[in-house]
């Protein structure tokens, strides 16, 4: 029966690692260039559109989208709380209709272009919608036939996207 030696000791072999030093160096030259050409690429973006183009990322329209889809959501429950709308409603209605204003103009209203043409196409419609509905819910009495036709706005515009 053999006994385990302590003093003799198991050569250790280093550990050996995926890249070696000449491979780090050129793995940090292509990522240090990648880096640059992204960076690079979104400062082209400012360069070749013109002034008064606005670039809108998509995750930025979607979540636009469904901001104005909540704040229409919310008018038609207030509107259907009551057969009649109190003044607090209607300031409450008054509102959201200015937030929705706001967030149109924040997705390109006016002469602006950009790079959404569906968008573009139909914005300025929709403000206009947005303004009607807005000019007749401040009116005394109020009239809200306008939210009717804004909220058809929404539809028609989104009835091919589903």
């Amino acid at each position: 029966m053999k006994k385990n030696n302590p003093s003799t000791t198991t050569p250790v072999t280093p550990p050996r690692y995926f890249f070696s030093g000449w491979k780090l160096v050129q793995l940090g030259i292509i990522s240090c260039v990648t880096a640059g050409l992204l960076i690079g690429c979104a400062q082209i973006r400012k360069v070749t559109y013109p002034d008064d183009f606005v670039y809108l990322e998509q995750k930025q329209v979607t979540n636009k989208m469904v901001l104005m889809s909540s704040y229409m959501r919310r008018i038609e429950e207030i509107l259907a709380e009551d057969s009649t709308v109190s003044s607090a409603q209607q300031e409450q209605i008054i509102k959201i209709l200015s937030s929705i204003d706001a967030t149109v103009d924040s997705l390109g209203a006016g002469n602006v272009r950009t790079n959404h043409l569906l968008i573009d196409e139909h914005i300025d419609e929709f403000k206009t919608e947005v303004s009607v509905a807005l000019r007749d819910a401040r009116s005394d009495p109020p009239n809200y036939y306008a939210l009717g036709r804004l909220s058809g706005g929404c539809v028609a515009c989104h009835k091919y996207r589903e």
